[in-house]
């Protein structure tokens, strides 16, 4: 029983601090997708990922991406750009990043995961797009 004890009191707090270093690292990162879209129905692609009810936890504010929405939250909550920009073959090409974060003891972003979740829903979106027009 102690070592179970052991266990709960040092590695889990290590891997639950391990995973979210994780999802930090990947939120700051910058996500890049291409789309065979045009840049204005790429726009409207992204602007739909962050409505619906998820209209309630996001707002758009200012930043240094084409599109800028921030997660409502404590302090603030976390900002997601995106820069959109027409590629010369045709398409566009997407970037997204957090560009605005709340940082706890010098290592953990506030809703870090948001961000990543958002990315992909954005990066499926696009690629469903992609899809859709190959197939007609």
């Amino acid at each position: 029983m102690e070592s179970f004890l052991c266990f709960a009191v040092v590695v889990v707090p290590i891997a639950i601090i391990g995973w979210q270093l994780y999802e930090t690292r990947q939120a700051v990162a910058t996500t890049t997708v291409e789309s065979p879209c045009e840049p204005a129905q790429v726009a409207q692609i992204i602007r739909d990922a962050f409505g619906g009810p998820r209209a309630v936890l996001w707002t758009t504010t200012s930043g240094p991406g084409m599109i800028n929405m921030r997660r409502r939250g404590v302090h603030g909550g976390i900002t997601m750009s995106i820069d959109i920009e027409p590629l010369s073959g045709g398409g566009t090409r997407v970037d997204m990043w957090a560009s605005g974060t709340v940082v706890y003891l010098g290592l953990l972003v506030n809703f870090a995961g948001v961000v990543n979740r958002r990315k992909r829903a954005i990066a499926r979106r696009l690629t469903a797009e992609l899809a859709a027009g190959q197939a007609a």
